[in-house]
């Protein structure tokens, strides 16, 4: 197993015995706890389930053979008599993952969706070490932009099955996210966003085109545990389906950068397949934040991960993404200019009035007055809408 894929060789300040000796993962980003699961990938150490935290749903004991799947920066992958196959987590990342198994009202809304839910696993203080799945081979959908719009459909379809637990916009929270990320990262670049009130939070879901099954001809998700970066930079915050469809939009960009009418093929599909609130005017529009900047948000994320794992290349693609946002960020400053005209306008109206009261100024100098406040007040609204850039 090559060890350099799940160890954050580029933020890690222990060495990978001193984590396991001390159970605690020291990093550049901060800490979170380890554990020595190698006798995992071995037979013998499936046979009883352990003491410690909690097994929960099936836990499968009568394990002969164990092999090695994947190893990555999620994690190592493993397959159990090649019916079963389990995620093993090296790192203390949250239970994202067991939560949508283990809390009824959540399992029960996802069972008909398009997603592939663990089992059984094993949790402890709070972070999922093993989640165990009825094994099915794993594919990738970056490649074949029908397959992403077809997967893009089945992730509205499965965050609107979650409608009904969604939260109140938290855009405090969500802003800190940001500044967190562009601390540690110490980018040049600074983005806050007044989100609108249909841009809610709801339970969150790791979901990659890169990992997905085919179970019964339905290919669906499986979902992951929270990065390590994220874990370690960012609070456990619910985000919208918009944040993570951005998410999933800078996977398929991996490969090749995506043109507009493909940004745009995106959210129209996962727009038919959520609520039309999540993808109204005002939650899509750019000077509220919009889709641009979840992709920020998802970028910064991508960019912390790459860093944490010393992924050179993606680091690089991340950051010559981020120095393009310095030109959108200028023209958003150059609206809110024209926005200011409103308040020229509305000064306008009530010098026209008191004017008026006061007497001195004419009537019909007053009414000039008060109709000049009406349409500065119109054109700088139409001039700020219609140079609203495109959320694509």
């Amino acid at each position: 197993m090559d060890e350099s894929a799940w160890w954050p060789e580029g933020i890690a300040q222990s060495t990978i015995d001193e984590a396991n000796l001390e159970g605690e993962l020291r990093t550049s980003f901060g800490r979170t706890t380890t554990w020595d699961f190698k006798p995992f990938l071995s037979a013998s150490a499936w046979q009883e389930a352990p003491e410690k935290g909690i097994v929960w749903g099936q836990w499968i004991s009568e394990i002969s053979d164990v092999e090695i799947l994947s190893s990555s920066s999620s994690g190592i992958v493993v397959v159990l008599n090649e019916r079963f196959q389990a995620d093993i987590q090296p790192f203390g990342v949250g239970d994202d993952v067991s939560r949508l198994s283990r809390y009824g009202p959540w399992k029960e809304v996802l069972q008909n969706q398009s997603i592939h839910l663990p089992i059984g696993g094993w949790t402890v203080d709070g972070h999922d070490r093993v989640l165990i799945y009825p094994r099915h081979a794993i594919t990738s959908a970056t490649n074949n932009e029908e397959q992403v719009l077809a997967m893009v459909k089945h992730f509205g379809a499965i965050h609107s099955s979650l409608a009904t637990f969604e939260t109140p916009n938290t855009e405090r929270r969500w802003n800190d996210r940001l500044k967190s990320m562009e601390d540690e990262l110490k980018t040049k670049t600074m983005w806050r966003a007044p989100h609108s009130s249909s841009t809610v939070g709801l339970p969150r879901l790791h979901l990659s085109l890169e990992r997905l099954v085919d179970v019964d001809g339905v290919t669906k998700f499986v979902p992951l545990s929270r990065s390590l970066a994220e874990h370690l930079l960012c609070q456990n915050d619910r985000l919208p389906s918009l944040a993570s469809l951005m998410i999933l939009e800078r996977q398929w960009s991996a490969g090749k950068p995506l043109s507009e009418e493909q940004r745009r093929l995106l959210l129209e599909t996962w727009s038919r397949s959520c609520p039309s609130k999540w993808s109204s005017p005002p939650a899509l529009s750019t000077v509220r934040g919009g889709a641009w900047v979840w992709r920020y948000h998802a970028a910064l994320l991508e960019l912390a991960q790459a860093t944490a794992f010393a992924d050179e290349s993606t680091v690089e693609r991340c950051k010559a993404w981020l120095h393009d946002v310095s030109r959108l960020q200028a023209h958003l400053g150059t609206l809110r200019m024209w926005k200011s005209g409103q308040w020229v306008g509305a000064t306008s109206l009530i010098v026209a009035f008191f004017s008026s009261r006061m007497e001195t100024l004419s009537t019909t100098q007053s009414l000039l007055l008060a109709a000049l406040g009406g349409v500065i007040i119109f054109a700088s609204n139409a001039i700020y809408r219609m140079k609203d850039p495109k959320p694509y």
